[in-house]
């Protein structure tokens, strides 16, 4: 168990994304609401990476949510300047089959060393005119009943708590797929699996806007 938790790293040094918080993200939950959908705040704790880059993890207070990792985070969690770039989140639906959709997109800042931008560039980042790299697509996953599973790890926590709004269409005249209970589980130590399998090389990005 100490060689997974050494296997589990959080890029602590990542720079966050700021977003909105309390009344703001209050106000656009309400805002979003439609007869159709409704949207509601997530608390997210932990975003996480399988160690074979196949899955990307946000552990929420209500849901976990896992997706399929795009192969541009694949390529930067592999890399050396992961510890450089922001992440940010945004434009969360959840359909009645439970799938969920978003985009996310990923940030160095122009101060970069250009050693380190060089390298982003070769795995996918673009150049903007302001001299900052990015790199954004969409990600598609599933959404899981929590059941009460949360990070005590500190090494698998995010530095500090970010709020997501998630948009949830509602079923019109049918009812809702189940809501399945999280395959993540939970060792005696706090460290967090992924079924059966330990969540190796894991990575923790630092926040949502």
């Amino acid at each position: 168990m100490n060689d997974l938790r050494r296997k589990l790293i959080l890029v602590g040094g990542m720079a966050a994304i700021p977003m909105a918080t309390g009344c703001f993200t209050s106000a656009l939950v309400q805002d979003a609401t439609t007869p159709d959908r409704t949207v509601y705040a997530e608390t997210v704790s932990s975003i996480l990476v399988s160690g074979d880059g196949k899955a990307l993890v946000v552990v929420g207070e209500k849901y976990h949510y896992i997706f399929d990792a795009p192969e541009t985070v694949k390529a930067t969690l592999q890399s050396d300047f992961r510890k450089i770039v922001e992440v940010g989140f945004d434009r969360f639906v959840v359909d009645t089959s439970q799938r969920i959709t978003g985009t996310y997109r990923l940030r160095i800042d122009k101060n970069a060393p250009a050693e380190q931008k060089e390298k982003a560039l070769a795995a996918g980042f673009k150049a903007l005119p302001t001299g900052e790299l990015v790199a954004s697509g969409s990600v598609t996953g599933q959404r899981y009943a929590a059941n009460g599973i949360q990070p005590t790890d500190a090494s698998q926590k995010l530095q500090k708590e970010y709020q997501v709004s998630i948009a949830e269409e509602k079923a019109l005249g049918a009812k809702p797929a189940k809501l399945l209970l999280t395959p993540i589980t939970i060792a005696v130590d706090g460290v967090l699996f992924l079924a059966a399998i330990p969540l190796l090389a894991l990575v923790a990005f630092a926040s949502q806007r």
